[in-house]
């Protein structure tokens, strides 16, 4: 009688192969990488990646948005003087919820 050997299961994340070409700094960093952490080639450019995509991906803060906005152009003529001083009151009027009740 044969011996049956059980499948292994596959992962549940579908994979799909790609192609990276490297210079020969990045392909010593990344084999130096892999083996200082113990984690397959693989597995440090999926880490990477995911890295970088949280820092891209990411939301951008109320308080850089609005010096973003004040750095565009002229201050506005309803800018208040003291914004400097109470910026964040002046945001969490701004992030309100207008359904929510206002403390005095």
């Amino acid at each position: 009688m044969g011996r049956f050997m059980p499948r292994r299961k596959k992962d549940a994340a579908v994979r799909e192969p790609v192609q990276v070409y490297l210079s020969k700094a990045d392909r010593a960093l990344l084999e130096r990488v892999a083996k200082e952490s113990g984690l397959s080639r693989a597995e440090v450019l999926r880490r990477g990646l995911r890295r970088i995509g949280a820092s891209v991906l990411a939301e951008a803060s109320p308080v850089l948005v609005l010096l973003d906005e004040m750095a565009k152009g002229d201050w506005p003529s309803d800018m208040p003087r003291n914004i400097s001083e109470r910026h964040d009151r002046y945001l969490a009027e701004l992030h309100a919820d207008p359904h929510e009740p206002t403390s005095g």
